[in-house]
């Protein structure tokens, strides 16, 4: 047994020997608090640590760092979630591990912050897990540069790992799957937005069923996968996510254009109206399927790693409509490439509504 984890039991145990006084004084500090009266918090969560309430410390943690009834203090801060983290109070780790991630009250340290945030991970603290996904997916899984701009070459590098160099994929993953389960709002946002660009079996209407639980919210970048995946449901069956649907429109409505309405000379006069996609289809279904290992129920097929298949995208233009077959493989890292062909001339239109989002 490690040492972090026996100092939890110890604590735990401390706290059982004498519950009521400890009790007492922690609930009363969490009823100030929760009054905004922080003079009679601080009073009472001091006295609480006195009596040996670890939690009290992390209430202090959490005053100081954000200078209520104290000036803001964030070494303070650390040394209060250090000592109630050492006292057993889950909820700590977490907070020393945000700390440490951004170089606040402590030394930035990258490979200190996954630790603690795993800690918090392993004892069952949801804050613990989604900041575990956090540091992992924008440490060593990051593909961003300096600017928040992708860096291509990180990309491709960890796109082409195979499944045993992905440990630390599979954990961030199942880390926020547990977040989620324990009804963390913001994971829920972070898994949302995640599914809406990843690749897997069953994601946009997990995607759907998440954003259903926030019913509240103003994420547009959520809203707008929410709008594209209606629409992808009336239009037909696709595998493809909604971010992947989005990059798609470019290319595969040109070769739309292609297919109804042919080639035009610029010179000819009036650009043709962009045709209308009025359908899609699954042509040939996902062969050699390869998903992330995940060690939480009911995800085990969520994240697409290799694998191809084909749809035929059927557009609307000039009087005609036209099939277009766009291939896909899958990039890797939950994404897609995609090729186009026409197939067949376009035949005379014979009606039918149109599919547009709402």
């Amino acid at each position: 047994m490690s040492k972090t984890r026996s100092r939890l039991l110890l604590a735990l145990c401390s706290l059982l020997a004498h519950p009521f006084a400890a009790l007492a004084g922690f609930n009363e500090a969490v009823t100030a608090y929760q009054a905004k009266d922080y003079p009679t918090a601080l009073q009472e969560a001091r006295q609480a640590v006195d009596t040996g309430d670890a939690r009290g410390s992390y209430l202090l943690g959490v005053m100081h760092q954000g200078g209520q009834g104290v000036p803001a203090n964030a070494s303070e801060a650390a040394r209060w979630y250090d000592k109630a983290a050492r006292g057993g109070v889950v909820g700590a780790f977490a907070k020393l591990a945000q700390l440490h991630a951004r170089g606040e009250g402590v030394p930035k340290d990258s490979a200190r912050a996954i630790a603690l945030a795993r800690l918090g991970d392993q004892f069952g603290d949801p804050e613990g897990s989604l900041f575990l996904y956090v540091a992992l997916t924008a440490g060593p899984l990051g593909y961003l540069d300096a600017g928040g701009k992708p860096d291509h070459a990180k990309y491709r590098k960890l796109a082409a790992r195979p499944l045993s160099e992905r440990v630390l994929d599979t954990e961030a993953r199942d880390a926020l799957y547990r977040a989620v389960a324990k009804n963390h709002p913001l994971a829920g946002m972070a898994l949302a937005l995640s599914l809406g660009a990843t690749l897997g079996d069953g994601n946009r209407e997990r995607m759907l069923a998440l954003a259903a639980k926030l019913p509240n919210h103003n994420n547009q970048a959520l809203r707008n996968y929410e709008k594209i995946a209606r629409h992808m449901e009336r239009l037909g069956q696709t595998y493809t996510t909604p971010q992947l649907f989005l990059d798609s429109q470019v290319s595969q409505t040109l070769a739309g254009m292609i297919q109804t309405c042919g080639l035009r000379d610029s010179s000819q006069g009036e650009k043709p109206v962009p045709p209308e996609l009025i359908a899609v289809a699954i042509s040939k279904p996902l062969a050699d399927a390869v998903y992330l290992p995940s060690k939480v129920g009911g995800y085990e097929h969520a994240y697409l790693v290799a694998g191809e298949w084909e749809e035929s995208w059927t557009y609307r233009g000039c009087g005609n409509t036209g099939n277009v077959i766009v291939k896909f493989t899958a990039d890797g890292l939950g994404g897609a490439f995609m090729a186009s062909q026409q197939k067949a001339k376009a035949v005379a239109d014979s009606a039918g509504e149109s599919a547009q989002p709402q």
